[in-house]
């Protein structure tokens, strides 16, 4: 796959990517502000570009994960740009929170970073994280570390990683697709009543999709409860699952 359509995907990633929010399991991806964006697909298209001479694979998933395969690899890496806490202040603040009752923080505090953040898909793997100056633009050095860091992991490794599988679509999805549209169309919208229903823990433990409407699961001896949806309503929640 060429570098200009694994772009394309992230793009058509980041359309989906606002249902993340409602997600009990949010990905990792680009999450950064809207004028950090296009500097983003710069930084992403020299890493791509750098990776594939390396003889990497790239995948992109359904919600904008990022996956580089070593060539010869048995083990992805997660690949992630966003903004990142002062890892170093962190530690300072913990400190000085053992000595102190209370303290309070100032707006003089340091701000997120923004961060190049990368990581074994394997079980108990730790991130990676380089901090960047998005403004300063960036070098091959960048790519070169990055492939540096994965392949002296690698090395570290006696078993195979987990497996990079395509998205199936699973309730947790399509409860996440329904509390955004409720979020998105208001207390009119047959989104909110569906929402607030799947949110009570006396109502619902599971949550089905027909094409004409939304069934949700509940206890013995309430039964269950269905939803019909008008066809704009069952499109709006199918735009955003994996065909």
């Amino acid at each position: 796959m060429n570098i200009q359509t694994l772009l394309s995907e992230i793009k058509q990633a980041k359309k989906r990517r606002v249902v993340l929010d409602y997600h009990c399991s949010p990905v990792s991806g680009v999450d950064v502000p809207i004028e950090d964006w296009q500097p983003s697909l710069v930084l992403l298209r020299s890493l791509f570009k750098a990776f594939k001479v390396k003889g990497c694979n790239i995948v992109i998933t359904w919600w904008g994960q990022i996956f580089i395969i070593p060539k010869n690899s048995h083990t992805a890496f997660e690949l992630a740009l966003n903004y990142q806490a002062a890892t170093e202040d962190i530690a300072s603040l913990d400190a000085l929170m053992r000595k102190k009752n209370f303290i309070k923080l100032r707006f003089s505090n340091p701000k997120p970073i923004y961060t190049l953040s990368i990581k074994a898909h394997r079980s108990g793997t730790k991130w990676y994280r380089t901090p960047l100056d998005i403004n300063k633009g960036f070098t091959d050095k960048l790519a070169a570390s990055s492939y540096e860091v994965m392949t002296a992991r690698l090395n570290s490794y006696q078993y195979p990683g987990l497996e990079v599988k395509n998205h199936v679509s699973d309730m947790d999805d399509i409860e996440a697709i329904i509390h955004y549209a409720a979020a998105k169309f208001g207390a009119n919208s047959p989104f909110y009543r569906l929402s607030k229903a799947i949110l009570s823990p006396l109502t619902s433990f599971s949550i089905e999709l027909t094409g004409t409407s939304v069934v949700i699961k509940g206890y013995y001896p309430r039964g269950d409860s269905e939803f019909y949806l008008k066809v704009k309503e069952i499109d709006f929640i199918m735009k955003y699952l994996p065909s």
